[in-house]
This record gives C-alpha cells, structure tokens and sequence, in this order.
C-alpha cells in the first residue's frame, strides 16, 4: 500500500469512527426513545423518500445506465413507503412489554416479562440492486427498535450515495443517521466498527469477510446473501400461466434479485410441455 493510500484510508476509518462515537454518545444519553420520537423518526424517514421521488429515481437510473422509471417506483418507492407505513402501524405493539410463561414448580411466585429494548448503534451494507429499498427497510427497522445507524452504499451505486448524504442533513442530525458512500475500502473499516448490530445484504464471498471483521468486535451480524431458488410448478397449474411468471420475475430488474428463479421443478408427466 502506498502513502497516499494509507493517508486515504486512515482518513476514512477516522471518519467513520468520529460518527460512530457521535451515535454511540448520543443513544447513551438517550438510550430508550418513546413511542412519540419512534414514530417522528418513521415519519421523517417516509418524508426524506417522498419529498425526493424524482431526484431519486433518476440517482438510479444514472447509476443503473438505464432503469426503468416504473420500475424504481415498484421496487424502491412503493414497497418503502408501504414499508415504513407498516411499522408505523404495528410499533405500539411492537414496544409492549410481553409476559411469558414461569414453570412455578420450580420458580414459585416468580414473573417473567420480555422487555423490548433498543440495541444502540445499527451498521447497514447497502447493495446496488435495490438500494433504496434495502437501505430504508432495515433504516424503518431500526428506527422502530429505537436504534440509530450508519448506512454504506455500494460502489455501483455513486450518484445516488452522493444524493442520499447531501439530503440526509436536511431530515436527521448526523447523531441519528448518516449515509457513506463506498470510495475503494470504506466497506472494511465500516465493518469493523463494533456497532450494536450489522446488517448486511450481499453475496456470500463479501458476506464471510463482514463477518469476519465484525467477530472481532463479536458484533452480531444479519447477513442476507444469495442462493438458489427454485420454481416448483404443481402439475394442476396452467403451465402456461406459470410460464408466463417465471418469465417476468426472470426480466423484473433485469434479473439482478438475490431470490430470482434459478430452475424450475415439473412433474414428469410435463417434462416434454
């Protein structure tokens, strides 16, 4: 490694960690917000996708080279706004304390309560697949669990990076949230912060690696990584019909989901349709 590039990454684990200190002290002094703060938090969040629809959908498609404008509307605006609406819906139950079962023949008298709590400071790694809706779906998640986050965006996905951190001040101080984009080794430093949770959507190669550098900081980690993905068709369906799915899901996105079908299971009695 040269000098300008340790400099480089030097100046990135710095900054990363200077945000990180800035979360980690601000969920100290506020460890537990209310059900008032969740929800203003969900809402400014809804706020920051719906107030930018267009700049947004054109950040992806500049990064994209050409994405459909219908398209980012289903699988990045929708589905985030039906999202977020969701956890709204659902948060004060979400946050109710939850009494559970005491075996008394060998507790007598005792209680037993679940108490949900806020973890601290969430780690998100962003894929350029669906980059808005698998960075605000986990941001939704950790606001409703009360946690604040550290969101990086994938190297492929620069001018909506760019867009998201210059709008990000506009809606939430950096103490709440802030937005990085990937500049070539910010993904390592990222992940060996030692955050209160990691969550990260990718392919299995990266995935170890993240994992690996959150264990030294034995930070729990979600890894959402690819796989295979069969098409079972029931001999009963119209083939035709069945088809005809496949084929979108196969062309949705151009065929870039974690959970697209790789092959397809038919009866025997089918094989030759």
């Amino acid at each position: 490694m040269t000098a300008i590039n340790e400099n480089l990454h030097a100046d990135t684990a710095a900054r990363l960690r200077s945000c990180f200190d800035q979360q980690r002290a601000a969920y100290l002094e506020a460890p537990n917000p209310d059900y008032a703060q969740r929800k203003q938090d969900l809402l400014t969040l809804k706020r920051m996708v719906a107030e930018n629809v267009d700049a947004i959908i054109a950040a992806i498609n500049e990064d994209y080279g050409n994405r459909s404008r219908h398209e980012s509307q289903f699988a990045e605006i929708i589905s985030v706004t039906d999202g977020i609406n969701d956890c709204i819906k659902h948060l004060k139950r979400w946050m109710k304390v939850q009494k559970r079962h005491v075996d008394h023949s060998m507790f007598f008298g005792g209680k037993n309560r679940v108490i949900p709590q806020p973890l601290g400071v969430t780690g998100i790694i962003v894929p350029w697949n669906f980059p808005i809706n698998l960075s605000f779906m986990p941001l939704a998640s950790a606001f409703a669990a009360g946690n604040r986050a550290m969101v990086k965006m994938s190297e492929n996905s620069i001018a909506l990076s760019r867009l998201l951190i210059g709008l990000c001040g506009r809606y939430f101080p950096e103490e709440k949230l802030a937005f990085f984009e990937e500049t070539g080794g910010v993904g390592i430093e990222f992940s060996k912060l030692p955050y209160d949770l990691l969550v990260f959507t990718g392919s299995g190669q990266t995935g170890r690696a993240v994992m690996a550098a959150a264990a030294q900081n034995l930070t729990p980690v979600v890894l959402e990584l690819g796989g295979k993905a069969p098409a079972i068709i029931d001999p009963n369906y119209p083939l035709e019909k069945a088809v005809g799915r496949i084929m979108f899901v196969k062309q949705f996105n151009a065929g870039q989901i974690c959970t697209n079908v790789d092959y397809v299971f038919v009866h025997e009695t089918q094989r030759e349709e």
